[in-house]
């Protein structure tokens, strides 16, 4: 099920780190981790969710959610707040904000999410932004430094607002190693989709590669986690772990590596 992913990802609590980074080799699609998260965040009562659609459209989001059972259209301007650019680009052609100027594409993004996060954070017990996928903002015309750029604002919102985590997604990420790296570097927790290296299995569509980096025991007891990033993560230490995975019609199985009766 959703729980036994987000659980081997680290992403169960109900307090996210406050930036994670999904990375999607070629090939591999990860967007089940997406709809795990998505459906997880709109569960907890008053909580609030920006979900900033690029690679597929808000109508993608509501079927996975119904294969896993759960209903966005509920949330829908409630708690959920949905920035849609190719829905709005389809209706409007060459008259949608996002066709105007590619330079702008980033910034209105931005000015989006920001917009959301101030008219509501304050009223929630926590905020989640997820954006998928920053590689489909290279076809809308961004260069690779306004998507840093964005990303790097983007890190600056836990800041301001408390309990507020960015959730972004890559795919592509050995095409795209330049973004990928940077953006990954901007948060605690990475978690990347990739291929078996045996090929192809029947029981395994791939593998997670979790890193997650924690606080020595020594900072824990101090409570002192933002200082400790602003100074470099010099007390972080780094947790890595790898699961396999198998997307069924209406969940997903996790496996560990070795487990009995599984054929890769």
């Amino acid at each position: 099920m959703a729980a036994s992913v987000l659980f081997a990802c680290g992403l169960n609590e109900q307090k996210l780190p406050k930036f994670v980074h999904i990375s999607e080799e070629a090939n591999i699609d990860g967007s089940f981790l997406f709809s795990c998260i998505l459906g997880q965040r709109l569960r907890i009562s008053n909580a609030g969710t920006v979900l900033v659609c690029l690679q597929q459209n808000y109508q993608h989001y509501f079927h996975a959610g119904m294969r896993l059972g759960y209903n966005v259209n509920i949330f829908l301007d409630k708690t959920l707040n949905v920035i849609d650019p190719l829905t709005d680009m389809a209706r409007k052609g060459m008259k949608s904000k996002w066709l105007r100027d590619e330079r702008l594409v980033t910034k209105y993004i931005l000015d989006d999410i920001r917009n959301y996060v101030s008219a509501s954070a304050e009223q929630r017990i926590s905020t989640t932004i997820l954006v998928d996928n920053l590689a489909i903002l290279l076809n809308l015309g961004a260069t690779k430094e306004e998507i840093l750029q964005l990303c790097y604002e983007l890190a600056e919102l836990p800041k301001q607002y408390e309990n507020l985590t960015v959730i972004t997604k890559i795919s592509n990420c050995d095409l795209n190693e330049a973004i990928d790296n940077n953006v990954a570097k901007l948060g605690t927790l990475r978690i990347r989709a990739a291929q078996l290296k045996s090929g192809a299995s029947r029981d395994v569509d791939g593998k997670l590669l979790i890193e997650r980096e924690v606080l020595n025991n020594a900072v824990k007891q101090e409570d002192n986690e933002e200082a400790v990033q602003q100074n470099g993560g010099y007390e972080l230490e780094q947790v890595r772990k790898e699961v396999l995975y198998k997307v069924n019609e209406r969940s997903i199985k996790i496996i560990s590596p070795g487990e009995l009766g599984v054929k890769v």
